[in-house]
């Protein structure tokens, strides 16, 4: 994206596959290993599921036949858990859905947007177009920003969900006696999740104009509020059968006796 660049610096697209990478080599490493790591934790479910259904191949193939990242997770879910209820891992399973999700929320940001970078500068900036479109006005970006120390708890979070998965197989296998030997793998204590990016409030891409820099706060400060709990509707009395008759009983009484 060529307003990425100050006037004075190369073009972007050259001689290089995404430049903005090789400016930036450890994070894109980072980024990379993540984006591929999603694809282990698929596949580590899809072995739970197996498990689940007493055939390993069933449950790689009602994975993989699946499209979406998201029906995949769904799927393996609906069908694994009762198993894990089985034996007693319902929570352990429940807590390691929730870490994937959050992984696919991580790898999703990345394999779905475009980057850019400041000249000399530190970390890269991400905006996803998708977003973009939302709007009916001007096509307004909103660059979020990443760095190292940010990508190392996202690896760690990857890694942490990894070793829940494998627990999770092994754990099936020891307490449904397919195995006699314990694993003596421990449950991975919980790992807070990472955010996906840093807050685009604090990080202000140095090559946008003055106004697009107020304009990028703006929407910053506007994404970073926390969200508004929506009202709830006012609670609706659900009466038995019998109620609703005894109401009926009394309400023709009253008005027999409004009438008389």
């Amino acid at each position: 994206m060529t307003e990425s660049l100050p006037g004075d610096a190369p073009p972007l697209f050259g001689a290089q596959l995404m430049p903005a990478f090789h400016r930036h080599p450890e994070e894109a490493a980072r980024i990379g290993r993540i984006v591929a790591a999603f694809g282990e934790t698929e596949f580590m479910l899809a072995l739970c599921l197996g498990e689940a259904l007493l055939n390993r191949d069933a449950g790689l193939r009602g994975m993989f036949r699946l499209l979406s990242d998201r029906g995949r997770i769904d799927m393996a879910d609906a069908l694994a858990r009762p198993a894990y209820v089985t034996i007693g891992a319902a929570l352990h399973f429940d807590e390691t859905i929730a870490n994937i999700k959050c992984c696919r929320q991580i790898r999703n940001q990345y394999a779905h947007c475009h980057y850019a970078d400041e000249w000399n500068g530190v970390g890269l900036y991400l905006t996803n177009l998708t977003d973009a479109a939302e709007g009916n006005d001007s096509f307004e970006y909103l660059w979020r920003h990443v760095d190292v120390p940010l990508l190392e708890r996202q690896e760690a979070y990857f890694l942490h969900t990894i070793q829940r998965l494998q627990y999770l197989e092994w754990e099936y296998l020891f307490r449904t006696g397919k195995t006699i030997i314990g694993h003596g793998m421990p449950w991975p204590t919980a790992l807070e999740p990472p955010p996906k990016h840093n807050p685009p409030s604090q990080h202000i891409p140095q090559w946008l104009a003055e106004e697009a820099k107020r304009r990028h706060v703006e929407l910053a400060e506007a994404l970073e509020q926390p969200a508004q709990q929506p009202e709830r509707p006012p609670s609706i009395l659900r009466l038995t059968r019998e109620e609703w008759a005894a109401k009926d009983a009394k309400d023709a009484r009253e008005a027999g006796h409004n009438s008389g």
